[in-house]
């Protein structure tokens, strides 16, 4: 039986060239700040994302904003939103962070209604093309076209794993949370995890997120990417879909569990 949080693909989007890149081995992190600035100068909320990094919105009269700022000094970003506020540290926008879409236990079983061997099948939505690659631009270099890069997440894992032993990084890797930013108030303790960088609004939950978080590494310049070389993906494990949109399907037997009683 797999387990309703484990990925069972994961996907990445973006231009051919860049997707060929990934399956050779390069492994591009880049940083929140990017995020924010591309929300910023450009405002594209799909692959930009203004408020990337918060870990609280809490009221303006809250004492934890004072806790904050006792513990965080001047790394603590605080951003007004009506009778609340938003709070960030500076420093998040430099760690590196590689994001891609999982598709898990939970998602298979969202199109199900019944139990049996079955085809399941999974569109993804507009905007993973519209937002991440330029798919509108008319006769474009073969190298810009949209491109899909389907990843095993076993192999794909074990090689990311290895690599991070090898450059002695620390590393955390999550799925993206996206309900506790449906209350009005959240808080999340900032901490040398970083976890506030696993959690987004809402409105990005058609995205599937999980995400890789590098520590012990700074990106010092917002427009810097780090490259981790992991080797080759093998076709077998990452087979590139370039120039067109896709779905897909799975088979899967669907067993109905007896409910246990506590």
């Amino acid at each position: 039986m797999i387990p309703e949080e484990n990925s069972l693909i994961l996907f990445k989007f973006g231009a051919t060239k860049w997707m060929k890149s990934l399956k050779d081995g390069k492994v591009s992190f880049s940083c929140p700040g990017q995020y924010i600035n591309i929300a910023k100068d450009t405002g594209n909320s799909e692959q930009g994302d203004l408020y990337e990094g918060v870990f609280a919105r809490v009221k303006e009269t809250d004492p934890r904003i004072e806790q904050c700022r006792g513990k965080l000094g001047e790394d603590l970003e605080i951003l007004p939103d009506g009778d609340f506020v938003l709070l960030r540290r500076k420093s998040t926008y430099f760690i590196p962070t590689f994001c891609f879409y999982s598709f898990r236990g939970l998602d298979l079983l969202q199109n199900v209604t019944q139990p049996g061997l079955q085809q399941v099948r999974h569109d993804f939505d507009e905007r993973m093309y519209s937002g991440f690659s330029s798919n509108a631009v008319l006769n474009v270099h073969p190298d810009d076209a949209p491109a899909t890069l389907i990843i095993q997440a076993r192999p794909f894992y074990e090689q990311i794993m290895q690599s991070i032993r090898r450059e002695g990084f620390g590393i955390e890797i999550s799925h993206i949370n996206y309900t506790l930013f449906e209350n009005e108030e959240f808080y999340i303790e900032p901490t040398d995890q970083r976890k506030e960088l696993f959690y987004k609004f809402p409105q990005y939950s058609y995205q599937r997120e999980a995400r890789i978080l590098l520590h012990g590494l700074k990106i010092n310049n917002l427009n810097e990417r780090y490259t981790l070389n992991i080797g080759p993906l093998s076709d077998e494990d990452a087979p590139l879909v370039a120039g067109i949109k896709m779905y897909f399907e799975v088979s899967a037997d669907i067993e109905e569990l007896d409910s246990v009683e506590s």
